[in-house]
Formats: C-alpha cells, sequence, structure tokens
C-alpha cells in the first residue's frame, strides 16, 4: 500500500512540473488565452479507473507513418489510404491462427520474414493463445507485438466459422463544416458528408459509399446522384473460382510498377513495411476519386497457378481543349482532386473515359513465386504535349498504352530477394531488385535498387519509392531495424535518388538524398519514448536567376521527440516536441509543442480526446505535421506554418453496443503582426459521425 501511495505521489508531482513547465513555454506567445493551460493543468491531474482505449494504439501506428505520407506532393492521398486501410484491419481482424499467409499478409506493415516467420510458428506450435507470445516468435519483439495488437485475432479456425450465414455489417455517416470553406460562388451548401455501408453474410460481402465535398450539390447528374458514389460486390470462395468482385476494386501485382491501385507499399525510410509485396485484388471502399478500378475482376486458382483477370471501364477529371487548325480533342490536365465546387471542375468532371483490362499468372513453387501481368488501357481523348517544352519530351503521349512485367520472390534461408522488370508500349522499362536479410533475431536489413526510365509510362502502377508518374528515377534505399537493448529498438535508413532528366522544380538532372534515425524506448507497457531525425536535400530552380536556370539545394532538417504514459488503462498522456529547419527562399525554423490526453469515462461509455498545440514556423518549407485522433475511417494531418495554436476535443459517447455518437470540435488561431497590431485568422471545425453495427 505504500508503494502504490508512494508511485501515485511521484506520478502526481511529475505531472505537476511538467504543467508548470508547459505552461510557462505556452505564456511566452503573446494573446495566450490562461484559461486553456488551466483546463490543460486540470486535465493532468485526472485519475480513475482502468479500462483499455485500444485506438490510441491505433493512432499512434497511424501516426508514425501518416505524416511522412502527408507531406509528400507527388501522392497526396497516400495518407487517407494508409489510415483506412488500418481501420478496415481494426473492423476485421487478422485471424493469425488460421497460418494462412495470404491472410497474414494483410497486415502490410509487416516485412516478408515476419509474414513467413508467423505462418512457420504457428505450423509448428498449433496456435498462439495471448497477443504477448507474439513476441517470442523469431523475427517479432515486444513493441512489434503491442503494433499488431489491435488488428488481428486470436480465434482458432473453428470458431471463426461460425455463425458466418448471418448477415453482419456497419453504416457509417459523417457530417463536417468548416467556417473558412463558405462560399457564395459555391453551387452546394459549405459542409461535407459522407455515407458507407458495408455487410458480409457467408462468402458475400458488399459495400456502398457515397461523399459530397464542401461546395459540391447534394445530388446532381442524370440520373441525379450523388457527386462519388463507389459500389461493390464480392464473393470468395476455396475452390477453382477464389474470388470475383463486381463494382469499384483494386489490384496490385509484382511490386506494383506495372500495375498498383492500392497502397503504395514502402511507406517511411525506417518502417519499410511489406516491400516485396502480395498479390491482391480487393473491393474499393476509399473516398479517393481517382486511380480504382469500376467493373468486374476474377481470381482463379488451380493446384499452385493462380490466374487473375480483370477489365474496367471508368471515367476521370481531365480539362479537354481543341486544336483550332483541325477542331482535334485533347487532354490538357488530369485532376485528382475530386472536388467538383467551381464552374471549371464542373466542366473537368468525368470528361475522360478510360478503358482498363489485364491479365496476371502466378506460379506458386516451394520456395520461389514467379508471376507474369500484362495489362492495358485506353482512353477516349488522346494525350498531347507541349513538344517545345523539354521537360515534356518524354511524357506520354497518345490514347493507348500497356504493359508487360515479370515479376519473382524467392527464399533462400534467411534472405528474401524480389524483384520486377516491366515494359511499357514504347519500351521504356522499369526495373527493381531489392532483399531483405535476417542475419539475427534482433536485426533486419532491408535493400532496394530501382531504375525507372524516363519517358516510362505505367497509367496505374505505384512502384516502390517512385514518383507519382513512376518515371524519370535511378536510386538506392536501405535500412535497417535492430533491438539494441531489452526495451530499446533503433532503426535507420537512406535512399539517395538520382534524376537522369528534368524534374518537379527542376530544369536539370540532379540527386536527392533522404535520411532517418528513429529510436524508440519502452520500458514497460504504460511508458514509451520515441526520437526522431530527418534530413532531406534536393535541387530545385532559383527563381530569381535569369537565363539558363541556376540549382540551388533545399535542406530540411527535423527532428521530434515523443513521450507517452498511461498511469491507467483508461488515461494515456502524450507529449511531443518538433523542431525543423529548412527553405531556400525564406529560410527558417519550425518549432511546435503538444499536448495530449486521452481519457475514458465507464459511466457513461464516453472516449475523450484533448490536444492543446503551439506552434511557430519561418516559412511554408519549415512547416510541420501533427497527425490528430479523427473520425473512424478518416484522418486529419494538417500543415502548420506561420505562428499560432491548435485546440481539438472529441468525445466517442457509446449510446448502445452496436451505436457510437462521436463529436470532433477543432480550432486553430493563427496570428500575424503588422504595424505593431495583431492580427488572428480563426478556423474552426465541427466533425460529426454516426455508427451503427448490424
Amino acid at each position: 500500500m505504500k508503494a502504490c501511495a508512494n508511485k501515485e505521489f511521484k506520478f502526481r508531482t511529475t505531472l505537476s512540473s511538467f504543467a508548470e513547465n508547459f505552461a510557462l513555454f505556452a505564456v511566452i506567445k503573446e494573446n495566450l488565452d490562461l484559461l486553456k493551460i488551466v483546463c490543460l493543468s486540470f486535465g493532468l491531474s485526472i485519475t480513475s479507473h482502468k479500462t483499455l482505449c485500444q485506438e490510441d494504439k491505433i493512432s499512434e501506428i497511424i501516426s508514425s507513418v501518416a505524416e511522412e505520407l502527408a507531406s509528400d506532393e507527388d501522392d497526396p492521398e497516400a495518407a487517407a489510404v494508409f489510415t483506412e486501410r488500418l481501420f478496415e484491419l481494426a473492423e476485421k481482424p487478422v485471424r493469425i491462427n488460421s497460418a494462412d499467409e495470404s491472410e497474414l499478409s494483410r497486415l502490410f506493415f509487416l516485412t516478408d520474414f515476419q509474414v513467413k516467420s508467423l505462418a512457420d510458428y504457428i505450423h509448428s506450435t498449433g496456435r498462439i493463445f495471448t497477443k504477448y507470445e507474439l513476441a517470442s516468435v523469431t523475427g517479432f519483439n515486444r513493441s512489434l507485438a503491442e503494433m499488431i495488437s489491435p488488428f488481428i485475432s486470436l480465434e482458432s479456425s473453428k470458431s471463426s466459422k461460425k455463425d458466418t450465414t448471418i448477415l453482419h455489417g456497419s453504416f457509417i455517416s459523417n457530417f463536417s463544416l468548416k467556417n473558412n470553406q463558405s462560399d457564395t460562388m459555391y453551387p452546394g451548401p459549405p459542409w461535407k458528408a459522407l455515407s458507407r455501408l458495408s455487410f458480409s453474410t457467408g462468402k458475400l460481402s458488399g459495400g456502398i459509399t457515397a461523399e459530397k465535398d464542401a461546395g459540391e450539390k447534394i445530388i446532381s447528374g442524370k440520373p441525379p446522384l450523388p457527386d462519388f458514389l463507389s459500389a461493390n460486390l464480392s464473393w470468395s470462395g476455396t475452390g477453382i473460382l477464389r474470388k470475383i468482385i463486381i463494382g469499384d476494386f483494386t489490384a496490385r501485382f509484382g511490386t506494383g510498377i506495372g500495375l498498383n491501385t492500392g497502397l503504395r507499399t514502402g511507406l517511411s525510410l525506417t518502417q519499410a513495411g511489406y516491400i516485396s509485396g502480395n498479390d491482391e485484388i480487393r473491393p474499393y471502399s476509399s473516398t479517393c476519386e481517382y486511380g480504382f478500378f469500376r467493373g468486374i475482376a476474377g481470381r482463379f486458382r488451380t493446384g499452385k497457378t493462380t490466374v487473375s483477370l480483370f477489365c474496367s471501364a471508368d471515367k476521370t477529371d481531365a480539362a479537354i481543349d481543341t486544336v483550332p487548325e483541325n477542331s482535334m480533342r485533347f487532354i490538357r490536365t488530369i485532376y485528382r482532386t475530386g472536388q467538383h465546387n467551381t464552374s471549371s471542375s464542373l466542366l473537368s468532371k468525368d470528361a475522360l473515359a478510360e478503358f482498363s483490362y489485364g491479365m496476371n499468372v502466378l506460379f506458386d513453387l516451394r520456395n520461389i513465386r514467379t508471376g507474369l501481368l500484362f495489362t492495358g488501357s485506353r482512353l477516349s481523348v488522346p494525350v498531347a504535349i507541349n513538344e517545345g517544352d523539354p521537360e515534356e519530351i518524354f511524357d506520354f503521349k497518345g490514347r493507348d498504352n500497356y504493359n508487360a512485367s515479370i515479376y519473382y520472390k524467392a527464399v533462400m534461408g534467411k534472405i528474401i530477394i524480389f524483384g520486377e522488370l516491366c515494359a511499357d508500349r514504347s519500351m521504356k522499362k522499369a526495373f527493381v531488385q531489392g532483399f531483405t536479410f535476417r542475419p539475427d533475431s534482433r536485426l533486419t536489413i532491408n535493400s532496394l535498387y530501382r531504375n525507372y526510365e524516363p519517358g516510362f509510362a505505367s497509367f496505374h502502377g505505384k512502384g516502390l519509392l517512385s514518383s507519382s508518374s513512376g518515371d524519370n528515377i535511378r536510386g538506392i534505399f536501405g535500412n535497417f531495424t535492430f533491438e539494441a537493448a531489452k526495451h530499446l529498438f533503433i532503426s535507420a535508413g537512406c535512399d539517395l535518388r538520382y534524376y537522369p532528366w528534368l524534374s518537379y522544380r527542376c530544369s536539370s538532372p540532379s540527386a536527392s538524398l533522404s535520411g532517418e534515425v528513429r529510436i524508440r524506448y519502452m520500458p514497460d507497457q504504460d511508458l514509451s519514448f520515441e526520437s526522431l531525425y530527418s534530413y532531406r536535400r534536393y535541387p530545385y530552380d532559383n527563381p530569381e536567376a535569369m537565363g539558363v536556370k541556376k540549382q540551388h539545394n533545399m535542406l530540411t532538417r527535423s527532428f521530434k521527440v515523443y513521450a507517452r504514459y498511461s498511469p491507467a488503462e483508461n488515461l494515456t498522456i502524450a507529449t511531443r516536441l518538433d523542431y525543423k529547419t529548412g527553405g531556400y527562399e525564406s529560410p527558417g525554423t519550425g518549432t511546435m509543442i503538444v499536448q495530449d490526453i486521452g481519457y475514458r469515462l465507464r459511466s457513461p461509455e464516453v472516449a475523450l480526446w484533448l490536444r492543446y498545440g503551439i506552434f511557430r514556423t519561418g516559412s511554408w518549407d519549415s512547416r510541420l505535421y501533427a497527425y490528430e485522433n479523427d473520425l473512424v475511417y478518416s484522418f486529419s494531418v494538417p500543415a502548420f506554418y506561420g505562428t499560432g495554436e491548435r485546440i481539438y476535443l472529441m468525445a466517442d459517447w457509446k449510446i448502445r453496443k452496436s451505436m457510437n455518437l462521436r463529436i470532433k470540435y477543432g480550432l486553430t488561431d493563427t496570428y500575424s503582426a503588422s504595424d505593431y497590431q495583431i492580427a488572428t485568422e480563426e478556423v474552426r471545425e465541427l466533425r460529426l459521425q454516426l455508427r451503427l453495427r448490424f
């Protein structure tokens, strides 16, 4: 009893000291609202009974990758896809005791070694009984075991087959509004809405998604429908026909060079993920309005051979122009935003039709898998380029393209090697070769070489560590993960790229370098520390230069420290400090300190999340990203720049076993000074979500 009292006194003293230091830091900034600090300090003093808040773990996993994905200008939708995939896993956990590698590979953030090691362990022991047992599997540790715990089920194969004919499903309805989104020129109301229905019964499953962005009409078109409507119906079996999907779907084969409309693998420098990839055709349920297929897809298997077929007919937003001399129409720009709230965006809506098709044959031998892929696309309007612009010399032109590729993955003891060679219509090639080496149970090494020739075109390819266009890159990537000591994990990665032709913001061949070091210390399950150092160097044109452009290196360095403590299972306290330097046109530094509190009440069943943060950056180049807890199947990774503060409060009320109501209110104040006056720009947002399960 005395030890418990001393521990509680020590905990309260630590929190009190932290609150005082945080308040002192915050008061330095002008015009700080003292009431917010008082509320924050009060929140730190809360103690309560113990319950498990699993979503905090999911948010921590998302934040470790989503911020880097959100800052990637080449693929702005990557963070949304990554977040939705994790929430899908949480809703439908992986049955790890099935020991099926295709089922285990749904944990897409695991490496090939970890998937194979987990399958071998279950085959040899029979089954895993507790999530803590995962730490004893070769290639796993306590950090990884806790990471995957929200996404797995320990049910046996027999229990998982119960009640398979009963209809199960969920319905989600979202509503969000920002005060700065109101525009009298919008054709529709300024709020955003989303509705999503999913169901499954036996081998049959399906879903419908409808979304309206801010400013769009609620119902439009002929026939009148929501601005974005997506639906799919899927059947899975164990015979020759393994899967068939009608409606919207995504596909990925090999390393993704020739075809990958799903998640880009190789998620970050220090968290390579399932980089050698896994072939899949899966229903599409995201709200991204670009890059998926709409049609029919099927997968067939006989013996050790798997054949996948698909065809798609979909429409894409594009700006269409006409050549005055011959009235020939051509594509000027393809849009990926999916927003239709202006006259120009409405004109471009569904202006381009695309027909796509493909076939993949996979041979699964004992220690090697090899596949052949052929896919093609035809556009209703040809793509034209500006012949006088050197940057567009190698860009695709015309209306037809196809890709053929061969890929493989082989296991040789402690080494997994994989690669893919792909060629397009003009015989421009892309090549990827990588390996994963595990010399010891505490050390994993990954390396990858890729060469995408200038002019290589793949309409629906997302190759490993490539740009959004997937061409004009030669590079080598490497990283390692090492359990240096008990509870101490170190990972580091480096990526060197060379662009043999002109690239974005750079009018000459160039090279870039990225590096990252991540250290995580977890002395016990209630306390963890993490630090991250990142380095980025890339060239771009000096906008002030006359005549031939001269290049300068843009250097950015960032350092993040994150600490999380759970004094009770229903109370989580997290503190984060960011520091960043960078920029050329307006170089400067960026700093941010964020305090998070997660708390769950027992009666009524309400979970609360509170954040308060202060930020100050010298320029847009030194902007900082911070992932926020948000509505389920939604994500929020705002970019902070300037001087200001951010606060939000979110509550999730479990009205009954099958019904949840979630409310989030956020406020961002940005300050600017001129003529000895301080102006404040205030952005308020309200987000609501109703979730029903049946």
